[in-house]
């Protein structure tokens, strides 16, 4: 009898741990102020190593990225500053599927540069892969994303 009990609760324990594949969204996302590290072109979302060419690779470049910040906040909104102001917007992700979606931007100046070009990456942002160091956002077609980061203000 001790046998056959052992045996049926061998075989229903994999139903009882099965696996969970939805991201933890809040863990990801509320994780602290997120800085713009490079946009990237080309390679394949897919992967982990997805090939993908950095836009940017000069120094200055580089630290101007950084300077780019966005704070996902748990009620739904974001807070972020840009070269030349602040903004704020509304966002929403799905854990299951990975995707995004980021609307009602609004910004305190009228962004230019990199700030313009992170202000578009955001409102066309339609999926997301990383954990809370890095975060990728991608928009529909996946051929670009912007990579965000726990980068200090140097």
């Amino acid at each position: 009898m001790k046998v056959k009990f052992l045996l049926y609760l061998l075989l229903t324990l994999p139903f009882l741990c099965s696996c969970n594949n939805e991201d933890n969204v809040n863990e990801i996302f509320i994780s602290g102020t997120w800085n713009g590290g490079n946009f990237y072109n080309g390679g394949d979302w897919n992967k982990v190593n997805d090939g993908a060419r950095p836009v940017y690779t000069k120094e200055e470049d580089l630290k101007a990225m950084n300077y780019l910040t966005v704070n996902f906040l748990e009620d739904g909104t974001i807070q972020g500053r840009i070269s030349n102001g602040t903004y704020t917007a509304r966002w929403a992700a799905n854990g299951k599927d990975r995707t995004i979606s980021i609307t009602q931007i609004k910004t305190s100046a009228t962004p230019t540069g990199k700030s313009k070009e992170m202000i578009e990456a955001l409102k066309n942002a339609a999926y997301y892969k990383g954990d809370s160091k890095v975060l990728k956002l991608a928009p529909e077609n996946k051929k670009s994303y912007i990579q965000l980061g726990h980068y200090s203000d140097k």
